[in-house]
């Protein structure tokens, strides 16, 4: 009978035997579930601070590029705007061009510009990377017309939820890579369990890495809140606290629950 729920492990997995035990012997799957409640949980303290950041950012830098922001309206894919062309929006602080708007047709590519968006007549231009520029076509636009008023409203939508949208996709980022760890992990715990004489299958191995890799998790979780920086030296160390635990938890789990030793006997005990 299981004897530790799916929150237990947020403790117990530093140090408990006989959680390692229960986990082996009396849960059921691979842990993913578990895998997905830990790192739901530790993806919080990063979202917050990423919030924090993304905020500060708005109200630093969005009122000095706002005032570059002339009203840029699309009629029937056409795009108009009445300040002189070619007009630079420059990244604030640094006088770098972050978006050219320029109908006239004396810019036409980004091929030769430091900026990272370039607005034609019918195009919108974005550049990926060093390599590969995205080019966006305007004439499915009917009417569309943008101002400082509404990026505004966007800048305060962004500064209240954008951490809060991209946590499902951290988690879920991280649960994948996460996934991938484990099995990995259960294959290096099939090692463990020959040298312990466990016998456990490749399933019981990952559940158990799925929960033996808790205090790895957590302890990462800490260095982000601490903002301390990474380094080689730090994932190695989490492996090294990863293998620990794994292997504490073949160890524990060499046998069942139910075949623990059977009471001494009391001399003079007739049978």
């Amino acid at each position: 009978m299981k004897e530790y729920s799916i929150f237990h492990p947020l403790l117990f997995s530093f140090f408990s035997r006989s959680l390692y035990r229960d986990v082996a012997w009396n849960w059921k799957g691979l842990g993913f579930l578990y895998l997905l409640l830990l790192l739901s949980l530790a993806w919080i303290p990063a979202t917050l601070t990423l919030h924090r950041s993304l905020g500060a950012i708005v109200d630093a830098f969005g009122p000095m590029v706002l005032e570059q922001v002339p009203t840029i309206t699309i009629t029937d894919g056409e795009v108009s705007t009445p300040v002189p062309q070619p007009h630079v929006i420059q990244l604030p602080g640094t006088g770098k061009p972050l978006i050219i708007i320029d109908t006239t047709g004396q810019i036409t590519s980004l091929d030769s510009q430091e900026a990272s968006v370039l607005i034609t007549k019918h195009q919108v231009a974005v550049r990926q990377n060093e390599r590969e520029t995205r080019i966006h076509d305007l004439s499915a636009v009917k009417s569309f017309t943008l101002d400082r008023q509404k990026l505004e409203a966007w800048g305060r939508v962004l500064r209240s939820w954008m951490a809060i949208a991209l946590y499902p996709f951290l988690v879920l980022g991280s649960f994948a890579y996460r996934i991938v760890q484990v099995l990995i992990y259960g294959a290096i715990g099939m090692i463990f369990a020959r040298v312990e004489r466990a016998d456990l299958e490749y399933a019981d191995l990952v559940r158990l890495a799925s929960v033996s890799i808790t205090p790895a998790v957590l302890l990462d979780t800490l260095r982000g809140i601490l903002a301390v920086p990474t380094s080689f030296l730090w994932w190695f160390l989490c492996f090294a606290v990863a293998m620990a635990t794994l292997f504490l938890a073949v160890r524990s789990s060499a046998a069942p629950p139910a075949e623990q030793a059977p009471p001494a006997e009391v001399p003079g005990t007739l049978h």
